[in-house]
């Protein structure tokens, strides 16, 4: 990386190493380092016209999903293109829009023990950051003064993975002047050995999977997306021995900035193992895929427009529903009873229609519907998950109750997703609010997430809501 934080990748690849005379490439690849959309890839064809036009020809096949590069330079590292969305190419070269790169990360199993030093970067920035105070001094110092301090560790398969704020400095200029920028972001690192007989890739595919799981917690935690967008290894086999760089780079199509948003769980309540325990908590729930998909929904709902917002969050709370109540939903009757049942509302069906009362379409309709008599309502379902985790909800609609606001609430979603109807933007911004607390709620009582771990502020965006007091406060300080 130069001290402006742009990289530059280049090399002679073979573009068909397998084929008896391997197609010669120059590769360029460029991008800023601290910008998750830049990532420009580029092949220069080399050779005479005839190896030229055949590498051309060859470009009609690519495979979209991987390209494998393999260095023309012995002890050079392999590059991997995947994802490629689109090309252009010409006699001469070829630009191609790809989705992620891998440098370096295919190669030989290890002969002896091989230590791994990784890092990871995410976005937004801003979190996982404790309270303080920053001063800027005119010789250059800069005093950081934080109000907690501790490590935010999470404890994997592959050992401890530490979760931090770090900071880099490029160079630029303004002017005419010298400046320094001091860029802040949040990052994954860790150090794990690769045995005798293992490879990277393997190290990378399960890094991967724990990196999904951090990933999930800390979108809970501050209520919008937080991913990965570059894995970068060092490695070595000896101390005499020079480190060795693999990366992984993905190319985003919008960088991710912090909302104003109060957070749900805040950086001192993931300190001391908090956040192991919520990883540990969402890994080993029953239904943890399920979960994993509705913090995805739900923390997506806060940086989408009102009715994509709207959608998501629901979405989100009836999976995380049906995830954490799932023991709990039996069916209404046993299977014995419920095919008598079928088969006498069906009979019905038939009786009624050779009256006339009926018309053999409409009869079909509805006895496509039967199975659904089985299954238990969202409002009933609701209600189970409300009593098994005792989640709070006297504070969420306080005029009309929380079973005739969620009511309204499914209306709202049931004429947006089948009507495009969005008449009452008003009532359905601040019903967004009060579905995304329930879910939350609902989600950390799940979890066993104790109610003093999680942020003070938390539902602040709740109490601006013009409605009349919580009841359950006058009940409780008359009791």
């Amino acid at each position: 990386m130069s001290k402006d934080g742009s990289v530059h990748i280049q090399g002679h690849y073979a573009l068909q190493p397998d084929s008896p005379i391997a197609l010669k490439s120059a590769l360029s690849v460029r991008y800023e380092k601290h910008d998750p959309t830049s990532l420009d890839v580029e092949i220069l064809f080399l050779g005479d016209e005839t190896e030229r036009t055949e590498a051309y020809s060859a470009t009609r096949a690519i495979d979209v999903n991987l390209l494998k590069l393999h260095p023309m330079n012995k002890g050079e590292d392999s590059i991997n293109l995947l994802g490629i969305a689109g090309w252009q190419s010409s006699l001469t070269s070829m630009t191609l829009e790809v989705s992620a790169i891998e440098v370096g990360i295919d190669r030989e199993a290890a002969n002896r023990p091989i230590q791994v030093h990784f890092s990871v970067g995410l976005q937004p920035s801003g979190i996982l950051i404790s309270y303080g105070s920053v001063e800027f001094h005119y010789n250059g110092d800069i005093t950081t003064k934080r109000g907690e301090e501790g490590a935010i560790l999470v404890e994997t398969s592959l050992g401890q993975i530490e979760a931090m704020a770090s900071y880099d400095y490029l160079d630029g200029a303004a002017f005419g002047d010298k400046v320094v920028h001091r860029v802040e972001r949040a990052r994954l690192s860790g150090m794990v050995e690769i045995r005798a007989g293992e490879t990277l890739r393997s190290l990378h595919d399960r890094l991967q999977e724990e990196i999904l799981t951090i990933c999930a917690a800390l979108s809970l935690c501050y209520r919008q997306p937080v991913d990965a967008y570059e894995i970068e290894y060092l490695l070595r086999e000896s101390e005499s021995d020079r480190f060795e760089r693999a990366i992984y780079r993905r190319k985003w199509h919008k960088s991710r900035t912090r909302h104003k948003d109060n957070e749900l769980i805040h950086s001192t309540n993931l300190q001391n193992g908090g956040l192991s325990k919520l990883v540990q908590a969402l890994k080993t729930h029953p239904e943890s895929k399920s979960l994993d998909r509705g913090i995805g929904f739900l923390t997506h709902s806060y940086v989408s427009f009102l009715e994509t917002g709207y959608f998501m969050a629901f979405s989100a709370m009836e999976t995380i529903v049906n995830a954490v109540a799932k023991d709990s939903q039996c069916a209404l009757i046993s299977s014995s009873a419920w095919k008598k049942v079928q088969k006498s509302l069906r009979a019905t069906f038939v009786e009624l229609t050779n009256q006339g009362l009926i018309s053999s379409e409409a009869a079909k309709q509805m006895s496509d519907k039967i199975p659904e008599i089985r299954r238990a309502s969202l409002a009933s379902r609701i209600d189970m998950a409300v009593k098994l985790y005792s989640v709070k909800t006297s504070d969420l609609w306080t005029a009309e109750g929380f079973v005739e606001g969620m009511k309204r609430a499914s209306e709202f979603r049931n004429g947006l997703f089948h009507a495009a109807d969005t008449s009452d933007g008003g009532l359905m911004s601040v019903d967004l609010t009060r579905i995304r607390t329930f879910t939350e709620r609902l989600l950390l009582s799940a979890l066993s997430w104790p109610e003093e771990r999680r942020w003070v502020w938390r539902d602040d965006s709740l109490h601006r809501i013009i409605q009349p007091a919580d009841p359950s406060i006058g009940s409780e300080e008359s009791s």
